[in-house]
């Protein structure tokens, strides 16, 4: 029998991908590395589930992800399909999430330089599924991860996309629109730590609860949440809605108080202003003069200077006679696109 119990190292999947090891396992199914048998030292993810139903969580996140094949700085699909008993998809190999990082670094609070970088990669990532035109609905620490190798390890990348929402709909014209909010309570759908009092309320989901979620795990991750050591979802809901803005970001960034504000008049429906959220982001990393080259917390055990060159810093060809070094914000564009403004003032979906 062709099970999940018979998925262990050295077993070939499709004849292309090896098991290595076991990364993880859930109630319905394992986390696995593997090795591509196709490409020279290669390696990938494989999540397996045993759920073969058209409703499976994995064939979601496979629809995401192909979905998400348009839009840069995204993990990839590299395969999927069924089995007799269990459904797999392979995608690529990311590092660790930003909670295990933080704990990697045995401190209690990120700086606010790391904060701030790690405010604008998460954002990008967030309005990449936002584009193709889903809500994630879990936005937290631990379904956000780095890259691997070399600078991808200053990129964030979303993960696991078993509880996203199409958010917008086709009209018989052609046209993109925004899908009307469903009436009455809805299924709870997130982290009770890191949701927006909207889902507490049963409310529907949209992009703005994404970022909701996104300013409260920013807020985790530098200095903690006030109701961080509640368990109980209604208590969690209370604390939100009882704690003064001053007490929610004592130690945080300045710039998180207009963020805040503005997250409040933002609705359902309305398109959110990526690149003003990036701007406040931004305006915190010049304020506190952060380096674009500067490393995270957990890197700085690893050995090495301060910063991370590149050979753009070397030489960088600006005119028919000149090949002055850029700048760190020059090149840091060139290397993440989240360190360029451009990148947020695109509109990939009209609505």
């Amino acid at each position: 029998m062709d099970d999940i119990q018979s998925i262990v190292p050295g077993k070939q999947i499709t004849k292309r991908w090896k098991v290595v090891e076991k990364l993880g396992e859930g109630g319905m199914g394992a986390v696995f590395k593997v090795r591509d048998l196709t490409r020279f030292q290669t390696y990938a993810a494989m999540k397996v589930e045993a759920d073969i139903s058209d409703g499976g969580v994995l064939k979601l996140e496979a629809l995401v992800l192909k979905e998400l094949t348009k839009m840069p700085s995204c993990a990839r699909l590299l395969d999927s399909g069924t089995r007799s008993n269990y459904a797999f998809m392979v995608m690529t190999m990311l590092g660790k999430d930003l909670m295990a990082h933080k704990r990697e670094a045995n401190i209690s609070k990120l700086c606010e330089q790391t904060t701030l970088r790690l405010a604008m990669s998460s954002l990008y990532a967030i309005k990449q599924i936002h584009e193709i035109g889903y809500v994630h609905r879990d936005i937290k620490p631990g379904n956000c991860v780095t890259g691997t190798h070399g600078f991808d390890t200053k990129n964030v990348y979303l993960i696991d996309y078993g509880m996203v929402r199409k958010f917008t709909t086709t009209k018989q014209d052609g046209k993109t629109t925004i899908r009307k909010p469903r009436p009455g309570d809805q299924l709870f759908r997130g982290t009770p730590r890191y949701c927006s009092i909207n889902v507490h309320e049963r409310k529907e989901q949209g992009r703005v609860d994404d970022l909701w979620s996104w300013l409260y795990m920013l807020i985790e991750l530098h200095c903690g949440l006030p109701w961080r050591r509640l368990t109980d979802e209604k208590e969690i809901q209370d604390a939100k809605l009882a704690c003064p803005l001053e007490v929610l970001l004592k130690g945080c960034p300045k710039e998180f108080a207009n963020i805040y504000k503005y997250l409040e008049g933002l609705s359902f429906s309305r398109r959110p202003d990526y690149y003003g959220l990036w701007c406040e982001c931004n305006m915190g990393f010049k304020r506190i003069r952060g380096s674009h080259f500067g490393r995270f917390e957990w890197e700085l055990s690893r050995g090495g200077g301060e910063e991370m060159l590149t050979a753009l810093e070397i030489s960088e060809k600006r005119g028919a006679n000149d090949y002055k070094p850029g700048t760190h914000g020059q090149m840091a564009k060139k290397i993440w696109p989240y360190f360029d403004p451009a990148e947020f003032q695109k509109k990939i979906l009209n609505c």
